[in-house]
């Protein structure tokens, strides 16, 4: 692998956005290589948005930061422990690990899709937890986002303040990261699933943390074979699998993380909170994911 060849492979990128409308909600390619940056394009829409679920492996991240500073109740402790009142719902008993992981085992759609839940103009964390139970905690992977919501409410109570205003102190300003906006849902609680809006560049940073710190080394190793939507191994907030770490989020958004690389995509769908939620994307929309792992993922990690 030589720079030229990185940049060569991230133009081909760039041309196959420009030309093929599947693509054209993607904003920004950047690629860093052993933690400096070769290739940096905007292509247009925002520079600062959501980035949809990759908001799922910053709250892992904060986590594990929290964790490190010895602030937060072991792994294996229930939830119900700092929020009691989840004690009289289904979600008693489910731990930090189970809603890192998505092994809770509770109900995700119907009522207790997270579309569902947002639509509710208060009582979100109350309306998760009750959702009826499918499988003893620990056993099955499912995606979840409301897993992550009741972990955003835990790790608020535990340090005593909204978990993005932690975040700001001891995760993005000690990484330079400036443009972070993290929103919360009208009881306070920051969106532990998706909303967070950040830059290409402060996923870069962050993707850096994820491949250098070894804080995350827990968050990032496989803890279940994970499933649907990425088809990887799932950590804790994060994809990991196949010599790689993947952050993913709707619409385009993805850090991937290699021993020696960072890339990172994002894309605009125009979205808009509703209700009911909308958004602009055609109907055969595709990640930018896609051209990566097409064109620069050979020329980074040849084939063995």
């Amino acid at each position: 692998m030589t720079e030229p060849e990185v940049i060569g492979a991230c133009r081909r990128i760039s041309d196959e956005i420009a030309r093929d409308p599947r693509y054209a909600h993607t904003t920004h390619l950047r690629v860093l290589l052993h933690g400096e940056p070769v290739f940096d394009r905007h292509f247009g829409g925002p520079v600062v948005a959501d980035i949809f679920s990759v908001t799922k492996s910053v709250l892992a991240t904060v986590y594990g930061v929290a964790a490190a500073q010895g602030l937060l109740p072991g792994l294996d402790e229930p939830l119900h422990e700092v929020l009691p009142e989840l004690r009289d719902t289904p979600a008693r008993g489910q731990t930090w690990r189970h809603l890192l992981t998505m092994t809770r085992g509770s109900v995700v759609d119907g009522p207790w899709d997270i579309d569902e839940v947002m639509a509710l103009p208060h009582g979100r964390v109350a309306r998760i937890a009750a959702a009826p139970r499918l499988d003893e905690p620990g056993t099955t992977f499912r995606y979840d986002n409301g897993a992550y919501h009741l972990l955003s409410a835990g790790l608020g109570r535990v340090l005593g303040r909204p978990l993005a205003d932690y975040a700001t102190d001891q995760v993005f300003r000690p990484l330079g990261i400036t443009d972070a906006h993290w929103p919360a849902d009208p009881d306070g609680v920051s969106y532990g699933f998706a909303h967070l809006r950040l830059s290409a560049d402060a996923l870069g940073r962050l993707g850096e943390q994820w491949r250098t710190n070894a804080i995350h080394a827990e968050m990032t190793r496989p803890h279940t074979a994970g499933g649907p939507p990425e088809q990887m191994p799932y950590g804790m907030g994060i994809w990991a699998g196949d010599g790689m770490v993947l952050a993913g989020g709707w619409a385009g958004q993805h850090v991937v993380v290699l021993p020696h690389a960072v890339v990172v995509t994002t894309g605009d769908p125009q979205f808009e909170f509703g209700p009911p939620p909308r958004d602009a994307l055609p109907a055969d929309w595709r990640p930018a994911l896609e051209l990566v792992r097409r064109h620069l993922l050979p020329v980074i990690r040849p084939a063995r």
